[in-house]
């Protein structure tokens, strides 16, 4: 009981369960990412992926525009973070996964129409599905499905990929994960 003249001092909120766990999550994988402009385009996912770490660029990546490339894991997704040389170069790999997700349909069904897409946080984002089966190797045969999304204003984008059959051959579940931009504020 607080003594005449003094005042009551409030209990500090507790955050919800997980909130300090998902901040910190944010906070290490905003270091991983190369630039800011990319953390602060990651940043709806930054709390929800994991293990991110720089992806060696190949010589098709580098011949494709691609500076930097970023892998991250979110369960069984694998996200990828990616910064071209110029908005020329990104376009080009827009016009490239515009150009597959023509194909889509007969690997995996329900794929939706390129477009653009406005967030409820404010960002206007190039948006393709697409898909394609692997050629070889042990994965051989089995089908990727993938979400790619772009500022139009920068030369950034990133991409979401999980296997189809681990998505229960359904693009809700890709669909669900990218849609926590529309749901949580850029952080900068």
């Amino acid at each position: 009981m607080p003594q005449p003249g003094q005042t009551p001092t409030a209990a500090a909120p507790t955050p919800p369960a997980g909130a300090l766990f998902t901040q910190r999550q944010a906070a290490v994988n905003r270091a991983r990412l190369p630039t800011p402009e990319l953390a602060n385009f990651a940043s709806p996912w930054l709390g929800t992926i994991a293990d991110c770490s720089a992806d060696a660029i190949s010589a098709a990546q580098r011949g494709n525009g691609e500076t930097t490339r970023t892998r991250c894991t979110a369960g069984i997704v694998t996200s990828y973070w990616i910064t071209y040389r110029n908005l020329a170069d990104r376009e080009a790999a827009q016009a490239r996964y515009r150009a597959q997700a023509t194909t889509t349909a007969d690997l995996a069904t329900g794929v939706a129409t390129p477009t653009q897409r406005s967030t409820t946080a404010g960002r206007t984002v190039q948006y393709i599905e697409y898909a394609y089966r692997i050629p070889s190797g042990g994965r051989g045969g089995q089908i990727v499905a993938a979400i790619w999304w772009s500022d139009p204003t920068m030369p950034i984008a990133g991409v979401f990929t999980c296997y189809w059959d681990d998505l229960a051959s359904s693009w809700m579940p890709l669909r669900d994960l990218w849609a926590l931009a529309a749901s949580t504020p850029v952080q900068r």
